[in-house]
């Protein structure tokens, strides 16, 4: 049997559903035109446009041709906001830091420009190290005095 035919029951089966759908054959097979499957804001997982990704920040829904988009057309919010407010796209070794902590707070009033290297010391400052001069990770080795090195290693 050649590739482009299709077994007797198949088609039997394509036909059945077909009508179970109301629609031809030739619609259910491309997968256009009966239109079951709920998209965009019929979805049930749909959430006005948002997506909070693992880090905590905030990415909304701006379209694949937008500049800053990603590649299924998501953009982080506080960029998206900073950016509509006249300023240009951060550059490399710059960032922009949320200033009362929350990343889900996209304020404008709340984000500032920062490098790299300053935005690093201010979070720096503010964690516990150890007699080692290490930074606590939080979780201790079983059976040692000292935490776990930050990443697992050693």
């Amino acid at each position: 049997m050649l590739k482009t035919e299709i077994s007797r029951t198949t088609k039997y089966r394509r036909i059945q559903k077909a009508k179970k759908l109301g629609c031809s054959v030739e619609q259910l097979c491309d997968g256009r035109g009966h239109n079951h499957k709920a998209s965009g804001s019929d979805h049930y997982r749909w959430n006005k446009g948002r997506i909070v990704n693992e880090d905590g920040y905030t990415k909304v829904r701006v379209g694949i041709g937008h500049p800053l988009a990603d590649s299924i057309g998501y953009a982080y919010e506080h960029l998206v906001v900073w950016c509509a407010a006249g300023n240009s796209r951060p550059g490399k070794g710059e960032l922009i830091h949320h200033k009362n902590e929350d990343k889900s707070d996209n304020r404008y009033e709340n984000l500032e420009l920062t490098t790299r290297k300053a935005h690093n010391q201010h979070h720096n400052r503010e964690k516990q190290r150890g007699e080692d001069g290490r930074f606590f990770t939080g979780r201790l080795l079983h059976g040692a005095k000292h935490n776990e090195f930050p990443g697992g290693a050693q």
